[in-house]
C-alpha cells in the first residue's frame, strides 16, 4: 500500500529546509565576520538587547548602594551637619564682631580728632547707663569728679552736641541730653547767622524764636551759640521742618540732632576752665 503524503507534511519539510537554509547562511555569515575581524550579527543582535538591559541593572543597582550608604551614614551626616552649621554661626557672630570693633575704632579715631583739636582740655568716657523710660532724658557716664567732670560740663561725640553735666559722683555722672524737653541751648543758623533757643522734644529738637524775617531751609546745619555753659560752633544738628504760621512773631525749626542718642557708647567731657 502506498503512503499519502499530507499536506502537513509537506509544510513540515518546507520549514527543516528553510531552518537549514538560515543555519548555513548564519554560519557562513559567522565565518566571514570572523576572517574579517568583525563582529558576527548575533554578537551584534546580542549587544543590542543585552547591553541597555545591563545599564538599567547597573544604574538601579548604584542608585540602591547610595541608598544603603546614606541610610547607614545618616547619624554621621546629621553630627557633620550640625557641625558645619556651628561653624557657620560662629563665624557669621565674629564677623559681626569685627563689624562692630571696626565701627567703633573709627568712632574713637574720630573723637580723638575732636579732642586734639579742641582748645579745652577733655575728659574720655563711656555710657553706662540709659534708662528710656524716666522721667528725663539722660545718661550715665564712668567719669566723675575724680577725674575732673563738673557739674554743667559740656558732653559731646564726634558728631555733635550730647548735652550737659547735671550731678557728678566721684566715679559716674549723670548727663541731661539736648533732646529732653528740659534742656535749652543757645542755636545759630549757620546759613543765615540768626539766634534761637533749641529746646528738646523727647526724640529731636526744636529751635525756637527766629526772626519771621530769616530764611530758614530743610537741611540748614544749626549749630550752638556762645553762652554761659556751652561753647560756640558745637553742631546740635538739621533742619527738618519751618513752622512759619504769619500770625507768630517767630519761626520755628524742627532740627533732627546730629548725635544718634539710640547708639551712644562714647563721649568727651570738656573740662570747665
Amino acid at each position: 500500500m502506498v503512503a499519502i503524503t499530507s499536506f502537513w507534511d509537506e509544510r513540515k519539510l518546507l520549514v527543516f529546509v528553510a531552518l537549514i537554509i538560515v543555519a548555513s547562511v548564519a554560519m557562513l555569515l559567522e565565518v566571514n565576520a570572523a576572517r574579517r575581524g568583525a563582529r558576527s550579527i548575533s554578537d551584534q543582535v546580542v549587544s543590542s538587547v543585552i547591553t541597555p538591559v545591563e545599564h538599567v541593572v547597573t544604574q538601579a543597582a548604584s542608585a540602591t548602594a547610595v541608598t544603603f550608604h546614606n541610610l547607614t551614614h545618616a547619624g554621621s551626616f546629621a553630627a557633620e551637619n550640625s557641625a558645619l552649621q556651628n561653624k557657620i554661626h560662629a563665624l557669621s557672630s565674629a564677623n559681626e564682631r569685627l563689624k562692630n570693633e571696626a565701627l567703633e575704632n573709627k568712632d574713637l579715631h574720630k573723637m580723638l580728632g575732636l579732642a586734639q583739636s579742641m582748645q579745652v582740655q577733655t575728659v574720655a568716657a563711656d555710657v553706662v547707663g540709659y534708662a528710656p523710660e524716666n522721667g528725663r532724658r539722660q545718661i550715665m557716664i564712668d567719669r566723675g569728679w575724680r577725674d575732673g567732670v563738673r557739674r554743667d560740663a559740656v558732653v559731646i561725640n564726634a558728631d555733635g552736641l550730647v548735652g550737659r553735666v547735671i550731678d557728678v559722683g566721684g566715679h559716674d555722672a549723670h548727663v541731661l541730653l539736648i533732646i529732653d524737653p528740659t534742656s535749652s541751648v543757645p542755636a545759630f543758623l549757620r546759613s543765615t547767622r540768626s539766634w534761637g533757643i533749641a529746646i528738646g522734644t523727647w526724640r529731636n529738637v526744636r529751635m525756637k524764636y527766629i526772626s519771621q524775617d530769616v530764611k530758614v531751609l530743610s537741611g540748614d546745619t544749626v549749630i550752638t551759640g556762645r553762652g554761659e555753659i556751652y561753647p560756640g560752633g558745637l553742631r546740635i544738628g538739621t533742619v527738618q521742618e519751618i513752622d512759619r504760621s504769619n500770625y507768630k512773631l517767630y519761626q520755628t525749626a524742627y532740627v533732627r540732632p546730629a548725635v544718634n542718642f539710640d547708639a551712644l557708647t562714647h563721649v568727651l567731657v570738656l573740662k570747665l576752665q
